[in-house]
This record gives structure tokens, C-alpha cells and sequence, in this order.
């Protein structure tokens, strides 16, 4: 009798409760296989969710993937600091960013024509996402009841998203100071998530390697 094929064993470290529960509703909502960690999000600096993600790693994870918000690391002026501490990770962990926050990817559920603009703080996008998502606010409260993941999919939100990021970061790739274009990369781990589930997060597919 032939065994069943071992799972990928993927990992979503977020910085933050509205990484958490966006995460959590997509896993949900599309089926997918992956575990979200910590549980309960303690600290949101790149350094502890690093080494979250070598802990995860050393027991068994096949990737990490780790969500981050890079506006803090640009107001403290250690963005070197960052891509060094990027370049000596194993490839088995993955920095997924947004400028300034994730807020900048749930816009681009809207987006008509995306263009190089930057939103220098959440509160700047916060007043814009209103505008679509109407009183969002990072609350538990607001966050898991107001079925706002669900809005985001209307339409055909997410495959808009995924075109507008997509346009974003080719745009990008030109340009060397990232601080002056708002930007997301999810849409890469969201892509990197639907080619697993293609092979149903088979292990030894190598396809995503």
C-alpha cells in the first residue's frame, strides 16, 4: 500500500493583529495549507520576526514566510541594516514587505490605474482605503466583524490586486530608493501559495522550490 505524500509545512509570521487575521480569513476562504505563527503576535520588529522564522525552520518547516511593514524601518533610517540581515537568511525564509503597511495592499483591491505614489504613514492610507472600506480601522473588533476580507474579493478584487502589484513592483525594480513608491509584495506569497495548492503543498514537489 502506497504511502500518502507528505504536506509542504509552510509558515506565515506577521507583525501584527491585521496581518493575523487577513492571513487567517485567505487560508480559510481559499483553502489553503499553511500555518500562521506565532499564535498571538508579541513583537513586530524584523529582528524577533526573523528569528521566529529560524526557529520555525530548524523544527521542520519547509518556508517561512515573513510579513512585514517596512514604514518603521525606514523612519529609523535602517534599511541597510534590513537587506544585510535579508542577504544572511536561509532561502527557506522569505521577507514578503509593504510600504508603508499592508493597508497599501488592500487598496490595490481597488485600484483602477496604479501608479508610483507613496503614502509616507498608515494614517495618510487609512484616510484613502476609507473611501472603499468604509470606518476601517486595525481594531480585533473591526477587523473580524465587519466581513471587510470579503469585500476585498468582490469584483474580482484580488486578481485586480495581483495586476496592480504586480505593475507597482515592475515599476519599482527601477528605482533605487524604495522610500519614495508605496508598494506590496503579498501579492508574490499569494502567487508562491496558489502554485502550491496546485500540487496540493505536496513535499517533494519542486515546482515552488
Amino acid at each position: 500500500m502506497s504511502k500518502k505524500p507528505l504536506k509542504k509545512s509552510i509558515a506565515i509570521i506577521g507583525e501584527g493583529l491585521t496581518e493575523w487575521i487577513y492571513f487567517d480569513h485567505i487560508r480559510k476562504n481559499r483553502r489553503y495549507s499553511f500555518s500562521l505563527k506565532p499564535d498571538l503576535p508579541k513583537h513586530s520588529s524584523y529582528t524577533y520576526i526573523f528569528a521566529k522564522a529560524e526557529e520555525l525552520c530548524s523544527k521542520g518547516f519547509d518556508i517561512a514566510f515573513c510579513v512585514l511593514d517596512i514604514d518603521a524601518i525606514l523612519r529609523e533610517n535602517s534599511l541597510q541594516e534590513f537587506r544585510k540581515a535579508c542577504k544572511k537568511m536561509s532561502k527557506r525564509i522569505v521577507p514578503i514587505t509593504s510600504n508603508p503597511c499592508i493597508e497599501i495592499w488592500f487598496l490595490m483591491h481597488f485600484m483602477k490605474n496604479p501608479q508610483m505614489r507613496i503614502y509616507e504613514s498608515y494614517e495618510a492610507l487609512k484616510k484613502v482605503l476609507r473611501i472603499h472600506l468604509e470606518n476601517y480601522d486595525k481594531t480585533k473588533e473591526y477587523l473580524t466583524s465587519s466581513g471587510i476580507f470579503d469585500k476585498l474579493e468582490e469584483n474580482n478584487g484580488l486578481k485586480t490586486a495581483l495586476k496592480n502589484s504586480k505593475t507597482i513592483l515592475a515599476g519599482l525594480s527601477q528605482e533605487n530608493d524604495i522610500s519614495q513608491s508605496s508598494f506590496s509584495e503579498i501579492s508574490l506569497l499569494i502567487k508562491h501559495l496558489d502554485t502550491c495548492k496546485g500540487c496540493n503543498f505536496r513535499q517533494d514537489c519542486k515546482v515552488c522550490a
